[in-house]
C-alpha cells in the first residue's frame, strides 16, 4: 500500500478496517492518529507484542552480557 492511499481506498478493498482516532498533544502540536487493522493479518496483537518484548529483552541481555550467546 502506498502512502498516498486514501481512507476510501482502504475501506473499498476490504483488506483494511479503520479503527478509533486518538489525539496526542506534544508541545504546541496536536497529532490525530487513526488505527488501521489489516483483516488478513496472520499475527494477533498478542503475538506482535510478545515478539517485540522478546526482541527488546534479547537486546538488553546482549548489551549487558556480550558473551551470552
Amino acid at each position: 500500500m502506498s502512502n498516498k492511499a486514501t481512507n476510501n481506498d482502504m475501506e473499498n478493498n476490504g483488506k483494511y478496517r479503520l479503527g478509533s482516532v486518538s489525539e496526542y498533544k506534544i508541545g504546541h502540536t496536536t497529532y490525530k492518529v487513526q488505527i488501521l487493522f489489516n483483516t488478513e493479518a496472520k499475527e494477533t496483537l498478542t503475538d506482535i507484542l510478545q515478539r517485540l518484548i522478546n526482541r527488546e529483552c534479547e537486546r538488553i541481555i546482549e548489551d549487558k552480557y556480550p558473551t551470552y550467546k
